[in-house]
């Protein structure tokens, strides 16, 4: 996700305006981030563009329209700070830059709040309580930062989880450990 150095200055100054709305509320932070994405998705449609970019259609009836979009989606947002935001996202046209401006919302957010985002691969999945005291072993393994983790099911894992956190990989499956061992029989020969 390339932008230019303008559109990235702009979409900071979004960031900084959508941190100072959220705080440390977690309930806000996921409506922006919902919004953000939503809105991020439809970028690539070209009525929505062009209604977004024609000139004699007023500042007012586009936020208007935009602010019925992610209320339809269920996003109730603080009016004000939604006309804000939808302002300056179409009178600036950052709609290339709503990625970017997700991705540095989660990233700032997490850090302000002593929250970590991890990836979570299982072979099996796991009731509520197992997912618990593995976010809790990491919690602690990170510092006893809050794990945001998103789980996902892999059956050719076979047995054991693949964590992700950042760039480090912690794989205790027994399909990594199967190729390890092939690995190293490959050496040895």
């Amino acid at each position: 996700m390339k932008i230019g150095r303008k559109a990235e200055a702009k979409a900071k100054r979004l960031v900084e305006f959508l941190l100072g709305q959220i705080a440390a509320d977690e309930e806000r932070f996921s409506f922006w981030e919902k919004a953000l994405f939503l809105l991020g998705s439809l970028r690539f449609t070209r009525k929505v563009r062009a209604f977004s970019l024609t000139r004699s259609i007023p500042l007012v009836e586009k936020v208007d329209f935009f602010q019925g979009v992610l209320r339809n989606a269920g996003l109730l947002l603080p009016e004000d700070a939604a006309k804000g935001f939808l302002s300056v996202l179409i009178l600036e046209d950052l709609w290339d830059a709503l990625p970017y401006c997700r991705l540095q919302l989660q990233k700032r957010f997490f850090v302000e709040t002593g929250q970590v985002e991890v990836s979570i691969e299982s072979a099996y999945p796991l009731d509520d309580g197992e997912k618990n005291r593995v976010e809790q072993l990491l919690s602690e393994k990170l510092g006893n930062m809050k794990v945001r983790a998103n789980w996902t099911m892999k059956p050719e894992l076979i047995a054991g989880l693949v964590i992700q956190a950042g760039t480090h990989v912690w794989d205790g499956s027994l399909k990594g450990r199967l190729n390890q061992m092939q690995g190293e029989l490959l050496d040895r020969a």
